[in-house]
């Protein structure tokens, strides 16, 4: 028997490949794999990733956990499951980055990437916030602060408050208020999280510092919801976990990534027991 792991998000996807006694035989990256926003591409990305990873080893011996962004929207999960030609169990990407963070053991893990999603693991029990995708949700992600920064710029080309810096490097980027529109209607989440680099290189912007403010407030709003007393610790995860890491609460380092815990899951008889 081999066992795969998948991890994939809005920016990009990672697979591992072990044998039964764990020990790792191949690992290879891909797109992305978001696969409520665009299933038919992230369908092409993990089939291959999943043929890079494989190599020349059979399908008939396969065990598979893909934790992807999506996975628990629109019926996206099951769909993919029946699309992939072995055996594989498809769930949210929070639950293969609460098995890497914390094993079994108990704590609160924020996956910040281009998406985000929060969850609690507590004696056991799971409990999950967030993961509502670009258009619904994913407060504090990358794409939501891109996107809130372009809302904020439409207001100054309003004259509700003075245009900064960072929002006139912005607009000549992107074509004034007519790209701003173009952007926002034709662009991936992917893409409006992109934009934090302009962040990245304006801190002392008005405009940054105001949605660097709002995003912290979404994360202490969420991951207040799902604190106790004492408090848990926090994993960050994700390309923006660390640089948004807030010291409120105590931070615990994680114990593998969310593709360690996708493998841990391929490998785990009780996933294959239901």
């Amino acid at each position: 028997m081999i066992y795969l792991g998948v991890d994939g998000g809005g920016s990009g996807c990672r697979a591992v490949l072990a044998d039964a006694a764990g020990q790792v035989l191949a690992r290879a990256e891909g797109g992305p794999a978001n696969i409520a926003s665009d299933f038919a591409a992230s369908l092409g990305n993990l089939e291959a990733i999943v043929r890079e990873v494989l190599g020349s080893h059979p399908t008939e011996d396969l065990r598979a956990v893909l934790g992807l962004a999506g996975a628990n929207l629109s019926g996206a999960g099951d769909r993919l499951a029946t699309a992939l030609p072995f055996r594989a169990r498809v769930v949210q990407d929070i639950a293969t980055s609460l098995r890497g963070a914390l094993g079994k053991g108990d704590g609160i893990v924020a996956a910040i990437g281009t998406g985000s999603v929060f969850a609690r693991q507590l004696n056991g029990e799971v409990k999950a916030i967030g993961g509502w995708g670009f258009r619904l949700g994913d407060e504090a992600s990358g794409a939501w602060m891109g996107r809130l920064m372009l809302n904020r710029i439409t207001r100054m080309v309003d004259g509700y408050v003075p245009r900064t810096p960072l929002a006139e490097t912005v607009l000549a980027k992107l074509g004034g208020g007519p790209g701003l529109v173009d952007f926002s209607l034709t662009k991936t989440p992917g893409d409006h999280a992109r934009l934090v680099h302009f962040m990245a290189d304006a801190l002392d912007d008005p405009l940054t510092q105001e949605i660097m403010a709002e995003t912290q407030a979404e994360l202490r709003r969420a991951i207040g919801l799902l604190q106790k007393d004492p408090p848990l610790p926090v994993v960050w995860q994700g390309g923006l976990g660390a640089t948004l890491a807030l010291p409120d609460w105590p931070r615990a380092a994680p114990l593998g990534t969310a593709v360690d815990g996708a493998l841990a899951m391929a490998m785990d008889a009780a996933t294959w027991a239901e």
